[in-house]
């Protein structure tokens, strides 16, 4: 029974960290996958390690040396990595020595493969090495990313008068509130989302509602409550 619950608990630390485990005579491979967010696409990265003591050779059947899948929270799939892409058909290979890793990294720009804006949300993203020690023999790693409600986020303007740019991965009403990070200065402003996702904003505030020393930060509300990462429009004193 204590072996049992120590395998299970293993077998949930792997899957939560995105980590799998090959062995492969004798020496041991990792694949790691991670998924981190920024304001324009996503930065996935894949590490295939070598933690074992003799040196391992992976063999490709093409130049694609890995898949990624990113699928919605209901399952649904939304990416493809190998959709519209041509790769070499020849063997490739790659050496890893003993302790040594090798990483690649894809931007996903959160978006489906047929140019669709995915709306924000948690996803699931899985990578699969597609070269081992055996022929035939795959390994994946998982891990979720959130995508953001507002990303392309763009300010410029000063006191008081500014104007926002973005896209929103949302088609809920979205409106628009700052504040100084005490009271808030406009409450709950109306924000016209184009087709395409993008919208342009102008931020108009009275002088005299300006913090004196204090920062002026506004953040975007979808009608169901989700808010965005605060936007810094301005630090006082300038």
């Amino acid at each position: 029974m204590l072996r049992t619950i120590i395998a299970a608990t293993i077998a949930i630390c792997l899957f939560s960290f995105g980590v799998d485990r090959i062995n492969a005579e004798g020496s041991e491979l990792q694949f790691d996958v991670t998924a981190k967010p920024n304001k324009n696409f996503a930065e996935i990265s894949m590490t295939v390690s070598n933690k074992g003591e003799k040196a391992v050779k992976l063999v490709f059947s093409s130049s694609q040396k890995y898949e990624l899948s990113i699928r919605a929270k209901e399952g649904k799939e939304v990416y493809r990595y190998s959709v519209n892409k041509s790769f070499l058909q020849a063997l490739q290979e790659l050496n890893l020595k003993a302790n040594q890793s090798h990483t690649w990294v894809e931007k996903w720009n959160y978006r489906k493969n047929n140019g669709e804006l995915v709306p924000s949300g948690e996803y699931t993203v899985k990578a699969t090495l597609l070269g081992t020690k055996s022929k035939g023999e795959t390994i994946t790693a998982k891990t979720t990313l959130t995508v953001p409600l507002i990303t392309n986020i763009s300010t410029t303007g000063q006191t008081g008068n500014y104007t926002v740019e973005g896209t929103a991965h949302t088609k809920a009403s979205l409106n628009y509130t700052v504040e100084d990070g005490h009271e808030e200065i406009l409450s709950k402003q109306p924000v016209t989302v184009a087709t395409d996702g993008k919208f342009k904003i102008n931020v108009a505030i009275n002088k005299e509602d300006l913090p004196k020393n204090g920062t002026l930060i506004l953040y975007f509300q979808e009608l169901n409550g989700k808010l965005s990462e605060p936007v810094i429009l301005e630090k006082f004193p300038s």
